[in-house]
Protein backbone atom coordinates (compact mmCIF):
# COMPACT_ATOMS: atom_id res chain seq x y z
CA UNK A 1 0.00 0.00 0.00
CA UNK A 2 2.74 2.29 0.81
CA UNK A 3 4.27 1.92 -2.61
CA UNK A 4 1.12 2.43 -3.99
CA UNK A 5 0.95 6.12 -2.12
CA UNK A 6 4.34 6.63 -3.53
CA UNK A 7 3.31 5.66 -7.53
CA UNK A 8 0.39 7.64 -7.07
CA UNK A 9 2.37 10.72 -6.06
CA UNK A 10 5.15 10.38 -8.68
CA UNK A 11 2.36 9.84 -11.53
CA UNK A 12 1.15 13.26 -10.01
CA UNK A 13 3.97 14.68 -10.74
CA UNK A 14 4.68 13.28 -14.17
CA UNK A 15 1.37 14.68 -15.11
CA UNK A 16 2.15 17.32 -14.00
CA UNK A 17 5.30 18.03 -15.77
CA UNK A 18 3.44 16.96 -18.78
CA UNK A 19 1.34 19.55 -18.80
CA UNK A 20 3.82 22.58 -17.49
CA UNK A 21 5.85 21.70 -20.55
CA UNK A 22 2.93 21.75 -23.20
CA UNK A 23 1.23 24.50 -21.35
CA UNK A 24 1.10 28.22 -23.65
CA UNK A 25 3.62 30.77 -23.12
CA UNK A 26 3.92 33.61 -23.43
CA UNK A 27 6.84 36.28 -24.26
CA UNK A 28 7.60 39.67 -25.38
CA UNK A 29 10.22 42.66 -26.05
CA UNK A 30 9.76 46.31 -26.72
CA UNK A 31 11.02 49.61 -26.97
CA UNK A 32 11.68 51.26 -23.67
CA UNK A 33 11.07 54.79 -24.69
CA UNK A 34 8.37 54.99 -26.91
CA UNK A 35 5.64 56.85 -25.40
CA UNK A 36 2.39 53.91 -25.21
CA UNK A 37 -0.44 56.37 -23.69
CA UNK A 38 -0.73 58.15 -26.85
CA UNK A 39 -2.38 54.84 -28.58
CA UNK A 40 -6.02 54.88 -28.66
CA UNK A 41 -6.59 53.78 -32.16
CA UNK A 42 -5.62 50.97 -34.20
CA UNK A 43 -5.44 49.23 -37.79
CA UNK A 44 -4.80 45.51 -39.02
CA UNK A 45 -1.81 45.39 -41.58
CA UNK A 46 -3.07 42.96 -44.10
CA UNK A 47 -0.47 42.51 -46.41
CA UNK A 48 1.45 39.72 -46.38
CA UNK A 49 4.63 37.83 -48.32
CA UNK A 50 3.61 35.01 -50.74
CA UNK A 51 5.39 31.83 -47.96
CA UNK A 52 3.35 33.38 -44.73
CA UNK A 53 1.10 30.61 -43.98
CA UNK A 54 -2.00 33.08 -43.40
CA UNK A 55 -1.72 34.21 -46.57
CA UNK A 56 -3.23 30.74 -48.00
CA UNK A 57 -5.13 29.70 -44.59
CA UNK A 58 -7.39 32.87 -44.67
CA UNK A 59 -9.90 31.11 -42.43
CA UNK A 60 -6.92 31.27 -39.21
CA UNK A 61 -5.71 34.67 -39.95
CA UNK A 62 -9.54 35.99 -39.89
CA UNK A 63 -10.17 34.13 -36.28
CA UNK A 64 -6.63 35.39 -34.79
CA UNK A 65 -7.38 38.97 -36.54
CA UNK A 66 -10.71 39.20 -35.00
CA UNK A 67 -9.48 37.28 -31.63
CA UNK A 68 -6.91 40.17 -31.29
CA UNK A 69 -9.56 42.77 -32.08
CA UNK A 70 -11.73 41.71 -29.40
CA UNK A 71 -9.21 41.70 -27.04
CA UNK A 72 -7.72 45.28 -27.66
CA UNK A 73 -11.49 46.93 -28.21
CA UNK A 74 -12.12 45.24 -24.38
CA UNK A 75 -9.33 47.16 -23.31
CA UNK A 76 -10.43 50.23 -24.36
CA UNK A 77 -8.62 50.52 -27.82
CA UNK A 78 -10.82 51.51 -31.04
CA UNK A 79 -10.24 49.83 -34.46
CA UNK A 80 -9.77 52.75 -37.43
CA UNK A 81 -8.92 52.19 -40.89
CA UNK A 82 -7.88 56.41 -41.39
CA UNK A 83 -4.84 57.59 -39.43
CA UNK A 84 -5.01 54.80 -36.63
CA UNK A 85 -2.49 55.67 -33.65
CA UNK A 86 -0.68 51.81 -34.30
CA UNK A 87 -0.66 48.78 -36.73
CA UNK A 88 -1.15 45.52 -35.44
CA UNK A 89 0.30 43.00 -38.05
CA UNK A 90 0.66 39.49 -36.85
CA UNK A 91 1.56 36.13 -38.28
CA UNK A 92 1.47 32.49 -37.09
CA UNK A 93 4.06 29.59 -37.31
CA UNK A 94 4.18 25.49 -36.82
CA UNK A 95 6.95 23.33 -36.22
CA UNK A 96 8.00 19.47 -35.10
CA UNK A 97 9.03 19.30 -31.25
CA UNK A 98 10.31 16.68 -29.66
CA UNK A 99 9.62 16.38 -26.04
CA UNK A 100 11.94 14.40 -23.31
CA UNK A 101 10.09 13.49 -20.06
CA UNK A 102 11.86 11.74 -17.37
CA UNK A 103 11.37 11.04 -13.34
CA UNK A 104 12.94 9.28 -10.88
CA UNK A 105 10.17 7.52 -8.83
CA UNK A 106 8.10 4.79 -9.26
CA UNK A 107 8.41 1.54 -7.77
CA UNK A 108 8.62 -1.93 -9.09
CA UNK A 109 10.89 -4.57 -10.60
CA UNK A 110 12.16 -6.28 -13.99
CA UNK A 111 14.77 -8.62 -14.86
CA UNK A 112 17.60 -8.66 -17.51
CA UNK A 113 19.17 -6.70 -19.08
CA UNK A 114 15.80 -4.33 -20.63
CA UNK A 115 15.36 -1.14 -19.22
CA UNK A 116 12.74 -1.13 -16.60
CA UNK A 117 11.99 0.58 -13.12
CA UNK A 118 14.55 -0.10 -10.61
CA UNK A 119 17.34 1.33 -8.58
CA UNK A 120 20.41 1.74 -11.67
CA UNK A 121 21.27 -0.41 -13.96
CA UNK A 122 20.85 -4.40 -13.11
CA UNK A 123 23.66 -7.03 -13.84
CA UNK A 124 22.20 -9.73 -16.74
CA UNK A 125 20.38 -12.01 -15.22
CA UNK A 126 19.69 -10.47 -12.19
CA UNK A 127 16.43 -9.22 -10.06
CA UNK A 128 16.05 -5.49 -9.05
CA UNK A 129 13.63 -3.51 -7.54
CA UNK A 130 13.11 -0.20 -5.91
CA UNK A 131 13.17 3.61 -7.08
CA UNK A 132 14.49 4.10 -10.63
CA UNK A 133 14.27 6.58 -13.46
CA UNK A 134 11.60 6.57 -16.26
CA UNK A 135 12.34 8.57 -19.95
CA UNK A 136 10.09 8.85 -22.58
CA UNK A 137 10.03 11.22 -25.59
CA UNK A 138 6.88 12.67 -27.19
CA UNK A 139 6.62 14.19 -30.55
CA UNK A 140 4.32 16.59 -31.46
CA UNK A 141 3.72 19.95 -33.81
CA UNK A 142 4.40 23.34 -32.09
CA UNK A 143 2.74 26.31 -33.56
CA UNK A 144 3.15 30.18 -32.32
CA UNK A 145 1.20 33.09 -32.92
CA UNK A 146 3.35 36.57 -32.97
CA UNK A 147 2.28 40.14 -32.92
CA UNK A 148 3.46 43.25 -33.50
CA UNK A 149 2.39 46.23 -32.83
CA UNK A 150 3.78 48.99 -35.28
CA UNK A 151 4.26 52.96 -35.36
CA UNK A 152 3.27 54.41 -38.65
CA UNK A 153 5.11 57.52 -38.07
CA UNK A 154 8.23 55.41 -39.20
CA UNK A 155 6.81 51.75 -39.44
CA UNK A 156 8.97 50.62 -37.04
CA UNK A 157 8.24 47.67 -34.58
CA UNK A 158 7.70 49.12 -30.89
CA UNK A 159 6.11 45.79 -28.96
CA UNK A 160 6.39 42.11 -30.35
CA UNK A 161 4.39 39.43 -28.27
CA UNK A 162 5.00 35.49 -29.35
CA UNK A 163 2.63 32.66 -27.75
CA UNK A 164 3.68 29.30 -28.25
CA UNK A 165 1.72 26.48 -27.76
CA UNK A 166 0.73 22.95 -29.24
CA UNK A 167 -0.98 22.91 -33.20
CA UNK A 168 -4.96 22.40 -31.76
CA UNK A 169 -4.38 25.47 -29.69
CA UNK A 170 -2.95 27.49 -32.42
CA UNK A 171 -4.24 26.07 -36.08
CA UNK A 172 -7.58 24.13 -34.59
CA UNK A 173 -8.87 25.44 -31.52
CA UNK A 174 -11.21 28.42 -31.84
CA UNK A 175 -11.17 28.75 -28.02
CA UNK A 176 -7.47 28.37 -27.64
CA UNK A 177 -6.57 31.24 -30.50
CA UNK A 178 -8.70 33.13 -28.34
CA UNK A 179 -6.94 32.55 -25.48
CA UNK A 180 -3.67 33.21 -27.31
CA UNK A 181 -5.07 36.43 -27.87
CA UNK A 182 -5.94 37.51 -24.78
CA UNK A 183 -2.91 36.75 -23.66
CA UNK A 184 -0.77 39.05 -26.13
CA UNK A 185 -2.88 41.51 -25.43
CA UNK A 186 -2.71 41.46 -21.53
CA UNK A 187 1.15 41.08 -22.14
CA UNK A 188 1.10 44.30 -24.41
CA UNK A 189 -0.88 46.44 -21.58
CA UNK A 190 1.21 45.10 -18.98
CA UNK A 191 4.47 46.20 -20.96
CA UNK A 192 3.12 49.26 -21.67
CA UNK A 193 2.23 50.41 -17.97
CA UNK A 194 5.63 49.63 -17.08
CA UNK A 195 7.16 51.82 -19.33
CA UNK A 196 4.56 54.72 -18.52
CA UNK A 197 5.11 54.12 -14.47
CA UNK A 198 8.87 54.66 -15.64
CA UNK A 199 8.35 58.02 -17.46
CA UNK A 200 6.06 58.78 -14.61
Amino acid sequence: MKGFRVFTVAAGLMLFAVTAAFGMSTKSDYQKNFDFSQLRTFAFKTDRASNDPLSTNTLEAGRIQSSLAAQLEANGFSQSAENPDFIVAFYSRSKQKTEVQSTGFGPGFGFGRGFGWGSGIPGRGRWRWGYGPDIWTTNYTQGCIMADVIDPKNNEVVWRGVVTDTISGIDQSEKQTDQAAKDLVKKFMQDAKKVDKKKA
